[in-house]
């Protein structure tokens, strides 16, 4: 009889023992997933934020050729420079030499600066 109860007792162990087991793998699938989904959205938020940033590029290109036809003294660098910046963090940018991150100051400006309009 104690050899019975002991398969027994064993036996219900290894139930217990497999539930445990199944409820963590169920556990770590469901962590999984929701991973999964989390990386999916970064995704989709990262492809957003890159077409806003090409959109927001584009309208200040334009603002500056705007700004360039009424202010002929204004030198607008053309998109042929932005590559330079592409992909750079703030740092990175700040780390550029001064004339490839600004537009060089108009000519007119120190006549101007004398009261001559």
């Amino acid at each position: 009889m104690a050899v019975i109860e002991q398969r027994d007792t064993a036996t219900a162990s290894l139930e217990e023992l497999r539930a445990v087991y199944r409820a963590r793998i169920d556990q770590l699938a469901a962590e999984r997933d929701e991973a999964r989904r989390e990386a999916h959205r970064a995704k989709e938020e990262a492809y957003v934020a890159r077409a806003n940033l090409a959109s927001l590029t584009a309208r200040v290109q334009e603002l500056l050729a705007a700004a360039a036809r009424h202010l002929p003294d204004l030198a607008v660098d053309g998109p042929d420079d932005a590559p330079a910046l592409e992909g750079r963090t703030g740092e990175e940018r700040r780390a550029l030499p001064a004339e490839r991150r600004a537009l060089p100051a108009p000519a007119a400006d120190a006549a101007r600066s004398d009261g001559s309009r």
